[in-house]
């Protein structure tokens, strides 16, 4: 039995060890204006890109086989406040719904709280925080097209008994159940019946002004929500092309925010939702280094 654990770890250890980013770096360039979602803008023909590799997260379940994505474009400016990335990469559908069997297009990057002490790639470690921003396609969409209701997903939908279809808390005529709207309920009393929004939870947030999540984690499993949140994303989808702007402070007030005032680490994430990328099934990469001019 000792034999085979020892076996199961040098397999698992060598998987690992392939998956490094070797004779790369991502250097940051110093502008005089960093764009937040100009994913056009000239500024960025004047940049020379990095091609990361990414590979398929076959560590732990849920694993993905083989990758839909085989590289990311990435360049990066800054101004001395500000830092953006510009991620781009190929995929031949925009998966912007979210349903029983729909997923969505998401990116990640992910950055070292101390880069001194550099934590493990894959979500960090314990007492090895990481710090992730996360954008997705399903959110983006909510803010350009509007949150996308019950009505929308389901036109045909029928409901017999609706919570406050009748009377609303003030006396006043309520709405009929093809009327009402989340929002309706998200900023009223009808906050009772939506728990999720109720309690704050981010993932249930129907008015969305940025399509990104910070988030810090400490290895699979801990990615938790930042109370502050200051970085943001853009996403543009042309061409069979996604390309996707992170912007975010060099240096933030949050300390759950990592330091990007000297050369640090960076490693992404894609999901592809045509092929049903969720959770971990993913395509990520190792830690690759992270130049900044200033």
């Amino acid at each position: 039995m000792k034999t085979k654990i020892l076996i199961l770890l040098f397999c698992i250890n060598t998987s690992v060890m392939v998956y490094a980013q070797t004779g790369s770096a991502i250097n940051s360039v110093k502008v005089a204006t960093v764009v937040n979602r100009d994913v056009k803008n000239d500024i960025w023909a004047t940049v020379q890109s990095t091609d990361v590799t990414v590979l398929p997260q076959n560590i732990v379940n849920p694993m993905l086989s083989q990758v839909s994505v085989k590289k990311l474009k990435v360049k990066s400016i800054n101004d001395g406040t500000t830092i953006a990335f510009l991620i781009e990469w190929i995929d031949s559908t925009k998966d912007v719904i979210v349903d029983v069997d729909k997923f969505c297009d998401q990116l990640a990057i992910q950055l070292p709280a101390r880069p001194d002490t550099l934590p493990v790639f894959m979500m960090g470690n314990k007492k090895g925080r990481v710090h992730i921003i996360h954008w997705k396609a399903v959110w983006q969409n909510d803010i350009e097209n509007g949150f996308r209701d019950v009505k929308e997903a389901y036109p045909n939908y029928w409901a017999d008994t609706y919570p406050m279809a009748e009377k609303q808390s003030d006396g006043s005529n309520g709405k009929f159940a093809s009327d009402i709207k989340v929002l309706d309920y998200s900023k009223t009393e009808g906050r009772n019946f939506l728990p999720g929004a109720y309690a704050g939870n981010p993932m249930s947030i129907f008015d969305r002004r940025d399509p990104s999540e910070e988030c810090v984690a400490e290895s699979y499993g801990t990615l938790t929500t930042q109370t502050s949140q200051n970085a943001a994303a853009w996403g543009s989808w042309d061409n069979n092309t996604w390309k996707v702007i992170f912007t975010r402070p060099l240096v933030s007030p949050d300390k759950n925010d990592a330091l990007l005032n000297k050369p640090t680490k960076i490693a992404f994430a894609v999901w592809n939702g045509q092929f049903e990328n969720i959770s971990g099934k993913k395509q990520y990469s190792q830690w690759i280094d992270l130049n900044i001019q200033n």
